[in-house]
């Protein structure tokens, strides 16, 4: 089973605002579903999923490394 991530567990990791995560969630850039409480909650494969994308948009050289 995956692990699911918090808002504030994506907030540590990737080193933004709670507003930029969430933002990335409703434009739907970052893939999340609500707990029976309405917390998000992220899998990690899809937050790691969510990195990759980002890398290879943003920085397309670093990323054609990675991938060799």
């Amino acid at each position: 089973m995956d692990e699911y991530l918090t808002i504030m567990d994506i907030v540590r990791e990737a080193g933004v605002n709670d507003k930029t995560v969430r933002r990335w969630i409703k434009s739907g850039e970052l893939r999340a579903t609500r707990d029976l409480i309405g917390r998000y909650r992220i899998t990690r494969t899809d937050f790691e999923d969510f990195r990759r994308r980002r890398e290879e948009r943003y920085n397309p050289e670093k990323a054609d490394e990675n991938a060799e």
